[in-house]
């Protein structure tokens, strides 16, 4: 093994000790642990709240439901939910059943149901919702909200949060396991398969603009990258058992 490999190795050896304390340190894992709902890495799971809300939990996810009087309230502790918010139902007499405000609470800010789908992820600094039917309300912790109509997401962090874009309303597959890409850069279709890989999954700068297009798995992240490596110009590289890279097919790294 080459003087340069061995200094690569023994780099890439810190950065698997560190990146998990880092997590730790802004994550603690025992508020996952003791979630009231959660997910192993890879795993989806659907629920049914008392209230007859459904949720769906992706990948290594956590949440937290308290119902009050007023209010109901999830708090996504990690990773993503697709939230399908009871309706207010008027009942054949003309009396109507109204609910309380179904709130999403992030480490970011609270988005509240106004509408009956739309999801809410957690990443690292930020949140992403998209309203699939009806509309959203994203509200960050200290600045002002804005309301979602239906087809569009954004991202907000604490302080800000961006302008709308238009969703493409198949992102909703990944619910069942499945990820739609339409000339996606190959470097997000990666972060996304990563939530679902077991071990660290990263891909190089040297491919990271690649478009990519397809229906992958999200459940099977092995059985998709043996596909795209199949498909377009990468190679898969074990840095360690447990590291994989994504990198150009002629990359001439160490």
């Amino acid at each position: 093994m080459s003087a340069g490999r061995r200094r690569a190795l023994k780099a890439l050896s810190w950065l698997a000790i560190a990146a998990p304390a880092g997590w730790l340190a802004s994550r603690p894992p025992w508020r996952t642990w003791t979630a009231d709902f959660r997910t192993a890495t890879g795993e989806l799971h659907d629920i049914l709240l008392a209230d007859g809300s459904q949720i769906t939990l992706g990948s290594a996810s956590a949440i937290d439901v308290a119902f009050e009087a007023n209010v109901r309230r999830v708090h996504l502790l990690e990773g993503e939910i697709m939230v399908r918010p009871v309706s207010d139902v008027r009942g054949s007499a003309g009396t109507r059943t109204t609910h309380a405000p179904l709130l999403v609470q992030t480490a970011e800010g609270v988005v509240e149901a106004r509408g009956a789908q739309f999801s809410v992820q957690q990443r690292d600094g930020f949140t992403r919702v998209a309203a699939f039917r009806g509309d959203a309300l994203a509200t960050p912790a200290a600045t002002a909200a804005l309301m979602l109509t239906q087809d569009q997401w954004c991202r907000f962090t604490r302080d800000g949060i961006a302008a709308p874009l238009t969703l493409d309303p198949r992102e909703a597959m990944w619910t069942r396991g499945l990820l739609y890409a339409n000339d996606m850069r190959i470097a997000d279709l990666v972060d996304e398969l990563a939530r679902y890989h077991a071990g660290v999954l990263r891909c190089a700068a040297d491919v990271a603009d690649l478009r990519v297009s397809g229906i992958y798995q999200l459940t099977d992240s092995d059985a998709t990258l043996a596909l795209l490596r199949r498909i377009y110009p990468i190679r898969l590289r074990s840095i360690t058992p447990y590291w994989t890279l994504v990198e150009a097919l002629d990359s001439t790294r160490i």
